[in-house]
């Protein structure tokens, strides 16, 4: 009997041990249940995109407002630790971490866009004001020419890389303009100017190159995917998934077809709120219609901002050591000068004034005779000056000036230095203040070959030199806006508008030009600006003090260039004016005096 009741207790022990098992089973799969609702509902929210675009014209994107990607695909990241919280943000998962903590990624090879964004990027990086940033153009086109990677890319890609930086720097207020409309804000940090000079690039391709919109966005977004795979001269380093998305995001939105305009978006932009004057400074714009007038300042927009950036014909300009004989009428060296021409292709002209104007095709240092020193880069407006004063001696002199002493004031890169060289000038003093272009000047002059007893380099202030011997001709091609060479350096479209430290310069240097000349001396007084006040008006002025005259430019000195001298006998080239070839020629000046 006890033996029964013992185990009827134990029995009922067991079964109360089971009836608490299952209920803390059912408790803690109740607990489950509601954890993964939790989370469920968690990963949702953090996914689901906040608004839905219906039109392209609907969302701005700003890169500030999200945690995962863009305003366009808004996230609530909060709700994990593990989720990367933006660039502003120290805070990164654990998975971002243990990624950065791989092995160096395999390097590749860089693609045509990597190396123009790299250089805009660096450029852009490597200014430390708002007007450094305005005029890092110049820079980022010698950042191009001086990546290791670009020198290493096929002549296709070169090419491409070139037109890509061009682009940028030509239409950069356009494409602001039509990036404004779609970002809110862009990424700050350590990539922030990767990720702009990777927006600029992709917009430009889709605004002015018509490049299909499909490889467009692909291929430059990839460039900030392999960005740390790639050597660059500043350390590489991985660019954000976010950011990635965010620039991926930006210019699908621009690619996407506007059911109100029926085509891109980024064209509908580009025509309803920009203009080709967006790239241009304000100020700069009122002062050429001061000077010039609406219509002509409409042209000289039209040749330096063409509608088409297809359009563009790039070409360079070169001078020979034949080309100052060629524009004096003598024969001498004219068959080498054929030779070349010949040489340099199909797409190579000889201009009136005797400039060779080449399609640009490859690095010009693998172009003939460029070891042999034969000739050099120098826009086809830059030459009036040399020719001009090499006239004037030459014809006072009977054609012979071997016995002449000359002067070029703010001589660098050596252009009109050489010019002068070439016409046989007894001595030539080329004076530049500046010691990194006077490296540069000595470095051209070197590959040129001339006679180093023909000349010196002087590394100081012109205004600041006296010559110790007499001298016959002074060239001043004085530092000015250079707004003639906007074509080439749209970055100077762009400065600032005070110039007064320069107006100072140019009137003490045209002063000390003139009071260094002995009577019956010939000067030449120089910009490549299309300023008045930096040009006629500062020739207007020496002219008024009493010590110069004007000796008129005649039209047979400089063929071609025939309807750029006015009423004063000055020279006056304007971008878009001319006929012909020489209507893409620099904007420029030249003023020919005598010293009474």
């Amino acid at each position: 009997m006890e033996t029964n009741t013992s185990r009827n207790s134990s029995s009922a022990a067991m079964l109360r041990q089971g009836n608490n098992m299952s209920a803390l089973i059912a408790t803690v799969l109740l607990l489950v249940v509601l954890v993964a609702a939790q989370v469920a509902a968690a990963f949702n929210a953090a996914y689901t995109p906040s608004r839905t675009l219906t039109s392209p014209r609907t969302t701005l994107i700003g890169y500030s407002d999200l945690r995962f990607t863009t305003k366009l695909y808004s996230t609530t990241a909060d709700s994990t630790k593990n989720t990367y919280r933006g660039a502003g943000d120290k805070k990164t998962s654990k998975h971002a971490k243990s990624n950065n903590s791989k092995s160096p990624a395999k390097k590749v090879k860089p693609t045509s866009r990597s190396v123009a964004i790299a250089a805009l990027a660096n450029a852009a990086a490597a200014s430390n004001s708002c007007e450094a940033e305005m005029n890092a153009g110049s820079f980022a086109t010698r950042q191009l020419e001086e990546d290791n990677y670009y020198k290493l890319l096929e002549p296709r890609d070169k090419a491409f890389a070139r037109l890509l930086v061009a682009t940028v720097q030509r239409r950069l207020g356009q494409i602001d303009g039509v990036l404004a409309c779609c970002v809110n804000k862009l990424p700050s940090g350590k990539n922030k100017h990767l990720v702009q000079a990777t927006l600029r690039v992709g917009a430009a391709q889709l605004l002015f190159l018509k490049k299909p919109s499909f490889a467009v966005v692909k291929e430059t977004v990839e460039v900030l995917r392999i960005h740390h795979k790639v050597t660059y001269s500043v350390k590489s380093t991985h660019v954000p998934e976010p950011m990635i998305k965010f620039v991926n995001g930006v210019l699908r939105k621009l690619s996407r077809k506007d059911d109100d305009t029926d085509k891109m978006y980024a064209l509908t932009l580009l025509d309803e709120k920009t203009s080709s004057r967006d790239n241009i400074a304000p100020w700069l714009l009122e002062s050429w219609e001061r000077d010039w007038g609406i219509e002509t300042t409409n042209l000289i927009c039209d040749e330096i901002m063409p509608r088409d950036e297809r359009s563009i014909t790039p070409h360079i300009d070169l001078t020979t050591k034949q080309s100052i004989g060629f524009s004096l009428g003598l024969d001498g060296g004219m068959d080498r000068f054929n030779r070349l021409v010949e040489e340099l292709g199909d797409d190579s002209t000889v201009l009136s004034q005797g400039s060779i104007r080449v399609g640009v095709n490859g690095d010009v240092r693998e172009w003939p005779e460029y070891n042999e020193g034969t000739w050099w880069v120098q826009d086809c407006a830059a030459t009036l000056p040399g020719i001009v004063l090499t006239r004037a001696l030459y014809d006072r002199n009977s054609g012979d000036v071997s016995n002449l002493r000359v002067v070029d004031m703010c001589a660098a890169p050596g252009g009109k230095t050489s010019q002068l060289l070439s016409a046989g000038f007894q001595h030539v003093t080329a004076i530049e203040a500046n010691p990194r272009r006077c490296q540069r000047l000595k470095k051209n002059l070197d590959r040129l070959r001339f006679d180093k007893d023909k000349y010196d380099v002087v590394v100081k202030e012109g205004q600041k030199w006296s010559p110790t011997n007499r001298i016959d001709g002074v060239l001043v091609d004085v530092p000015c806006s250079a707004t003639g060479t906007g074509s080439r350096r749209p970055d100077v479209l762009r400065r600032e508008s005070d110039i007064s430290e320069l107006l100072e310069i140019q009137e003490v240097l045209a002063d000390h030009c003139a009071h260094i000349l002995p009577a019956g001396g010939i000067m030449v007084y120089a910009t490549c600006s299309l300023l008045k006040e930096e040009s006629e008006d500062q020739v207007k002025k020496l002219v008024e003090k009493g010590l110069v005259e004007t000796i008129p430019i005649q039209p047979s000195e400089v063929p071609g260039f025939e309807d750029a001298i006015d009423e004063n006998g000055w020279m006056r080239v304007i971008p878009g004016v001319l006929n012909g070839d020489m209507g893409s020629a620099d904007g420029f000046f030249a003023a020919r005096l005598i010293k009474k």
